[in-house]
């Protein structure tokens, strides 16, 4: 695939510390989260990923993005603004409600989290979140949804908020959809559309 963004062929690109089985496992018990199996190979492979790349094409023809990435999320990883932990410690960045049903694997440029659904129906997709419009927990109750039921907060989120946008089918599909592109002297890495 044209543009396609592969890991290999930025071998200088930024590392971080390793993760291990245990301490993915005791984070994802201690958060109440369960982690994808793609989402966990990613973390013992990779840990992380921070997009500052030097090189790329420029876009190929045909090909249509819907928004660029930042990072992608790792555990422990020493880097604060790609760290899982550091994230969810600001209770003000994602509250407890969205925990209960996903965790985000990686953040948009305008600081979108991107998020990986754990519980429900839509368990193991990938979501862009607009945090322009996400509403505060309160403005769901009010509303009266069921803030135990992942599907009741997610169908709220997408039909009637309009702020979570399905971008992939699993967390594997999500970096098949990447796409790194010269953009006039500026390298972006974004979501190749269609999203899901």
């Amino acid at each position: 695939m044209a543009n396609e963004f592969r890991f290999e062929d930025y071998p200088d690109a930024m590392t971080f510390k390793p993760v291990m089985d245990k301490a993915i496992a005791a984070f994802a018990a201690e958060q109440g989260i369960e982690f994808s199996s793609d989402y966990t190979a990613f973390l013992k492979a990779h840990n992380g990923f921070y997009f500052d790349l030097d090189t790329a094409s420029p876009l190929a023809d045909g090909v249509e993005t819907f928004d660029s990435v930042r990072y992608l999320r790792g555990l422990d990883t020493g880097f604060e603004y790609n760290d899982l932990r550091v994230f969810l410690a600001d209770a003000d960045l994602w509250d407890k409600a969205f925990r209960a049903f996903c965790y985000p694997v990686a953040e948009s440029h305008g600081g979108d989290p991107i998020v990986e659904i754990y519980k429900g129906k839509a368990k193991g997709k990938i979501y862009f979140v607009d945090h322009e419009v996400i509403p505060d927990i309160s403005e769901l109750a009010d509303a009266g949804v069921n803030l135990e039921n992942a599907d009741d907060v997610l169908a709220y989120m997408i039909d009637r908020q309009g702020c979570f946008i399905e971008v992939a089918t699993s967390f594997s599909n999500f970096i098949g959809k990447l796409v790194a592109y010269d953009d006039d002297g500026s390298i972006n890495v974004s979501i190749r559309r269609p999203l899901a």
